[in-house]
């Protein structure tokens, strides 16, 4: 321990008397550890740092899967069957995301909550912070128990930490509701980015959604569901067991269930696709920093090469006197560890900060997302234990050369005099960061031209010119007459405003969070049950909708003011539902008249009217998707959407429309009012947090490499310096100074982007699922990072070269 704390103490003057040295090496470092550490928290958070709940690790989510592998939620008579005749799991939760409006002072306020069984906190092991949580009859009966428990952040904020506040009543959707708890601090469900304000027992649906006979359904499934198992039991155990009770449900209701089993996987992302594209994301930036910090460490390793190169003599002496080259050796990693050491200290910092940068963002949604990043313990061992890592492994190769010197022109420091010694160790690592970064930035170019693509992509309906804005009628208490009248004032009201061209209503806005499926049946065809059964995402659609959005129509016409209850039933349908249901067909014109249903084989039927061209439903990157559009006067629904075309900028109309949707009911809360460019955002988010994480990881990369060779270079000029005065003084040419000194730096950039291209062929390939319309060896991507890191090399290099140039022959030749 006493030759530790030597040989710290050493290491530290050393370090001090060397700040430029030290400064280089601990920056780079602390840019490759900090980016490691932050992406390393969302890896934390996503798959390492436990639920705040009672031993989160017996806890499962539970999904349905049907026989094409897409997954879905559990219906309430579902659940309940399940909750109540397995036998491994000790309880069995579900849960609703729901819009709730809070009326206070005469104003409703729009927040997010979750209709929950009425055993949720007691399955999840969670205790009230004030008050009490649910008990077991309040959620047994419909309507029979209005009370709430409300999330800490929501009592802090809404209400001011009103001690008071447990045992009094609120307003919601306009019925009264007594709040019998505060959530504790920190806890906001199961859920690592969504945070609900307030809790519901399940059987107030009908007050919370008003109009939803969801509950009843079967066919129904819109709850997410939790499970904690029984002690003993493991995950593939439950599966088994609760898949041989879906079995039995399948026998009873083949109609619904027919086909279905149930997936256990962790909870935290409820949605399993949003789970895998999450954590397949996080991976894939894991790799991504791991390759910025490897950057880095070829960054640490030359410069202590070149360090050690400086110290021949010192360590010569040293050796000469006695000491061991084990005893040298060791002092050496100490000082790299501490360099190592530091710079991760540094990364922590730099970590932290963006981890507070990311959590400050807000993406393009009403609903309240939380980016849980946090850098907690788990991420600073992390990163601590990669710099040590990196201070090892790093600084083992220059010690052990440092410390193998000749010491006859060691003693003498020849080396001033014998001009400059190569190191191939040195140029392999210049060669290993060239090629590591040229990958790496061939990568992010991919991705951001993947971007460029996407948003140049028509995705089914125009954008410019076109405006939104969503309304709940059901948290305002609209029965269906009034809600269809409702919404006929709002569309002839647009539509009266100078510069609008058109208005419509519907239920979808195309690449929202919105989803819902339905299974469909074609008249007079053999059709599968439950699981099996084919299905089309659906939506509701108003008059003129097709045309207000940009929707071309293949065949037929679109919805009309006659298309109402009294009516024929219709409905539109995209290419897509055409090819997959009536593949017999040869054009969208034969599909018109034919006749389809939700509800099974015998109907009721309702008839195409027309096909439109497919688009883009969900998310940008889809493949081609069936789609369903029903008349929204035929099967009305409370949760509409105003979509109009303007003629003009569409920004500069929003308040206008607002006025006009508010003259017609001045207390209907409106949100998401944008325009569909700003709507695009949501769904190109995913790609422009790719491209720009990606994007700025590889400026960072192209910063390190420019580092390194600038380095090398430099280093070069200083130690071949008597020779460059010599050259000078037998009358070289600064040209030709210039070229020998450039020469030698872009000599080993080139071997090393030769062998990142080959790398870069090679794994690029693995990158085709991330990638859209742009081919994994795009030859734009490969030949311009190519040119921008023969550009930085150069840059990078010509600094050094032209110093090298006002070399004094006269000041280069004193040392003799």
């Amino acid at each position: 321990m006493e030759t530790l704390i030597q040989d710290i103490r050493f290491g530290v003057r050393r370090l001090v008397k060397s700040p430029g040295f030290a400064f280089i090496a601990i920056v780079s470092l602390a840019l490759g550890v900090g980016a490691n550490a932050a992406i390393f928290s969302l890896v934390n958070t996503v798959m390492l740092r436990p639920l705040p709940i009672a031993n989160p690790s017996q806890v499962v989510a539970v999904g349905v899967r049907a026989k094409n592998d897409s997954m879905s939620a559990l219906s309430y008579p579902n659940y309940v069957d399940l909750r109540d005749r397995n036998d491994v799991l000790s309880g069995l939760i579900v849960e609703r995301f729901a819009p709730i409006s809070l009326s206070r002072d005469g104003n409703n306020e729009r927040m997010w909550g979750y209709l929950v069984s009425g055993n949720y906190f007691d399955v999840l092991g969670v205790n009230a912070f004030k008050g009490r949580t649910f008990a077991p009859d309040e959620d047994r009966t419909k309507l029979t128990h209005p009370v709430a428990v409300i999330g800490y952040g929501c009592w802090q904020r809404r209400f001011g930490g009103d001690p008071d506040l447990v045992g009094k009543e609120i307003l919601l959707n306009d019925h009264p509701f007594r709040v019998i708890g505060i959530a504790p601090p920190g806890f906001a469900g199961t859920e690592i980015i969504y945070t609900p304000e307030i809790w519901v027992p399940l059987m107030m649906d009908e007050w919370i959604e008003p109009g939803s006979k969801w509950m009843d359904d079967r066919d129904s499934g819109n709850l997410f569901a939790i499970g904690r198992m029984k002690p003993g039991v493991n995950p593939k155990q439950a599966q088994a067991s609760l898949n041989l009770l879906m079995t039995d449900l399948g026998r009873e209701y083949p109609d619904v269930n027919e086909g279905l089993s149930l997936k256990l996987f962790p909870p935290g992302l409820i949605i399993p696709d949003l789970q895998g594209a999450v954590v397949s994301f996080a991976w894939v930036l894991m790799g991504a920093v791991a390759l910025v910090l490897l950057i880095a460490c070829t960054n640490l390793a030359s410069l202590l090469l070149a360090r050690g190169t400086e110290r021949r003599r010192e360590v010569a002496i040293r050796l000469a006197i006695g000491a061991s080259r084990y005893r040298l050796i060791r002092q050496l990693l100490t000082e790299s560890t501490l360099l190592a050491l530091a710079g991760g200290a540094a990364g922590i910092l730099l970590a932290q900060w963006l981890v507070e940068l990311v959590q400050a963002f807000k993406p393009p949604v009403d609903f309240p997302i939380t980016f849980a990043l946090a850098v907690d313990w788990r991420v600073v061992v992390f990163a601590l234990s990669a710099s040590l890592l990196t201070g090892i492994l790093f600084g083992l190769l220059p010690a052990m050369q440092s410390t193998n010197p000749d010491l006859v022109s060691a003693l003498k420091d020849t080396s001033s005099q014998a001009g400059y010694r190569k190191s191939r160790m040195r140029g392999a690592l210049v060669v290993a960061q060239f090629a590591l970064s040229l990958v790496f930035l061939i990568g992010a170019g991919l991705v951001v031209r993947s971007l460029q693509r996407v948003q140049s992509m028509n995705p089914g309906f125009e954008v410019s010119n076109r405006l939104m804005m969503s309304m709940d009628l059901y948290l305002q208490g609209y029965d269906e007459q009034r809600g269809l009248q409702f919404y006929r004032q709002v569309v002839e009201r647009a539509e009266s405003i100078p510069g609008v061209r058109s208005a419509a209503v519907t239920t979808y806005i195309p690449l929202s969070l919105n989803y819902s499926g339905r299974n469909v049946y074609a008249e007079g065809q053999a059709v599968e049950r439950g699981g099996n059964a084919p299905s089309a995402m659906w939506g509701a659609a108003g008059p003129g909708y097709f045309q207000t959005l940009g929707v071309p129509l293949l065949a037929g016409r679109e919805f009309t003011a006659q298309d109402n209850k009294q009516s024929t039933a219709v409905c539109v349908v995209n290419g897509t539902f055409v090819r997959q249901w009536f593949p017999q067909l040869g054009s969208p014109d034969e599909a018109i008249g034919r006749r389809v249903s939700f509800q099974g084989p015998s109907g009721p039927f309702m008839q195409i009217v027309g096909v439109a061209k497919d688009g883009k439903y969900f998310n940008i990157a889809e493949d081609p998707a069936s789609f369903i559009y029903t008349p929204m006067f035929q099967k009305y629904d409370g949760g509409g959407n105003l979509v109009v075309r303007t003629e003009s900028d569409p920004k500069a109309m929003i308040e206008t429309i607002r006025r006009e949707v508010q003259a017609v009911d001045p207390k209907l809360p409106l949100y998401d009012l944008k325009t569909m460019s700003e709507h695009m955002s949501l769904a190109l988010f995913p790609a422009r947090i790719a491209a720009s994480v990606l994007g700025g990881f590889g400026l960072l990369a192209l910063i390190l490499a420019a580092i390194g060779i600038y380095g090398v270079t430099s280093y070069m000029v200083a130690q071949r310096t008597r020779e460059i005065g010599i050259r000078i003084a037998l009358g070289a040419e600064p040209v030709g100074v210039a070229k020998l000194v450039l020469s030698s730096g872009l000599k080993l950039v080139v071997i090393g982007l030769g062998i990142g291209l080959a790398g870069a062929f090679l794994l690029t390939r693995f990158m085709s699922s991330i990638l859209f319309a742009v081919s994994p060896t795009d030859p734009l991507t490969f030949g311009g990072i190519v040119a921008i890191l023969l550009g930085v090399a150069l840059l990078a290099c010509f600094i050094p070269a032209i110093r090298a140039t006002r070399v004094d022959p006269v000041v280069a030749l004193k040392s003799d």
